[in-house]
């Protein structure tokens, strides 16, 4: 079963327990396929409901964006950004680092004709190696920057820097558009493609199957019993990627994009409400509320953060982006999300936007597929974003 497939398969049947991922895991144990349409559209018992609506109430979300919130957005953003980074506990992961120095190890460049590709390797952690591309395009630059966080697949970053394993993954990739740190160099961005942790390398792979076969989910398991979260994890490696990156004499760190497609999207909010060095974020297919109006959750358990719903909603989130520039897309035959719920989410970052004095720097846009990265969609937003002048981003 195709990896996109089993990941369906899986959210099909209602069994996740997290809140914001998309797509597949590697060593997904395969799920049984549905019987009829009927039963994939069963809905939770009336009762389950009434249960559910109660414990994501609303007014129980501490740093939910509010027209009467006091002091107005500016002291809401505030307030919120740190409490999110001790939420997914990046304060926890800096104080078992115990002020480590990330150390990076660079392989000679390779000449792909209007750029170059190098392979790297970032200890983020003590005992912790992240593999990267760099894709640096011909000149001095200084270069823009942009990092490209993959979703569930074992070879991600090699997808995204064009480094095919066979024709199929080569047909594969460019009919998805998944080339995009390929696609960023050759629109003169120094583009980075790191590897996700608890996806591809660097995770605790689930060796005993005792979490479904599935090495994501043993990722964040291993996490939460240490109050660490593997969205947190994430944050903090491409957080040292933007260290080390932005301090490379070519790069002009005032430019900094990032973009990704499913669990990769997820990473590109969360770091992007984080760190205010993300000047333009684009998340592809990994947009929607945590939970439905009925109360399913929608996103891959290994994106679990214990007590979100009582911070805020994940549109809440992508609100601490604002007024930097946003792009969110979705696919319109993407069957991971209800468009009913997107359409909602998407409402509610408008008004974060609107709020903040810059309705402009953010928009939404429906692709005419699937689960996929949409490059018409993405790089005329991404470039106008990069010629647009005006006072400073940084929110």
């Amino acid at each position: 079963m195709a990896i996109d497939e089993q990941r369906r398969d899986f959210l099909k049947w209602g069994a996740l327990v997290a809140a914001v991922g998309a797509s597949p895991a590697r060593g997904s144990a395969k799920a049984k396929k549905p019987t009829s349409k009927k039963s994939v559209r069963k809905k939770l018992p009336k009762r389950v409901v009434q249960y559910l609506r109660r414990l994501y109430a609303e007014d129980r979300r501490a740093y939910a964006f509010r027209d009467d919130y006091r002091g107005g957005f500016g002291r809401w953003q505030k307030d919120a950004r740190p409490a999110l980074c001790r939420l997914i506990g990046l304060d926890k992961i800096a104080t078992l680092a115990d002020g480590h120095e990330p150390k990076v190890d660079l392989e000679e460049p390779e000449d792909q004709g209007q750029y170059t590709r190098q392979r790297g390797r970032i200890e983020t952690e003590p005992d912790v190696v992240i593999p990267f591309w760099l894709l640096k395009p011909s000149g001095q630059g200084p270069f823009p920057l942009a990092l490209f966080p993959h979703g569930h697949d074992p070879i991600g970053h090699d997808t995204s820097a064009g480094v095919y394993h066979s024709e199929a993954h080569r047909r594969k990739s460019l009919a998805n558009d998944r080339d995009v740190t390929v696609q960023a160099v050759k629109k003169g961005f120094l583009a980075i493609a790191p590897a996700t942790r608890g996806f591809s390398v660097d995770g605790v792979p689930d060796v005993a199957n005792r979490h479904g076969g599935r090495d994501c989910r043993s990722q964040v398991m291993h996490c939460l019993m240490v109050g660490r979260t593997a969205i947190g994890e994430r944050v903090w490696d491409v957080q040292r990627i933007m260290d080390w990156a932005s301090a490379l004499t070519e790069i002009d760190a005032k430019r900094l994009l990032m973009m990704g497609n499913s669990g990769g999207g997820v990473v590109t909010i969360y770091a992007a409400a984080c760190d205010k060095r993300v000047t333009i974020a684009v998340p592809s297919c990994s947009f929607c509320s945590f939970v439905s109006r009925e109360g399913r959750i929608y996103h891959c358990d290994c994106d679990m953060v214990p007590g979100i719903l009582e911070f805020g909603e994940f549109y809440d989130i992508a609100g601490l982006i604002a007024p930097r520039r946003l792009l969110i897309v979705n696919g319109r035959k993407d069957t991971l999300f209800e468009a009913s719920d997107v359409t909602r989410a998407v409402n509610r970052v408008r008004t974060i936007y609107k709020a903040a004095g810059r309705p402009e720097c953010f928009q939404y846009r429906w692709g005419s597929a699937g689960h996929r990265f949409y490059k018409d969609l993405m790089w005329p937003f991404v470039l106008k974003a990069m010629k647009t002048s005006g006072p400073p981003l940084q929110g």
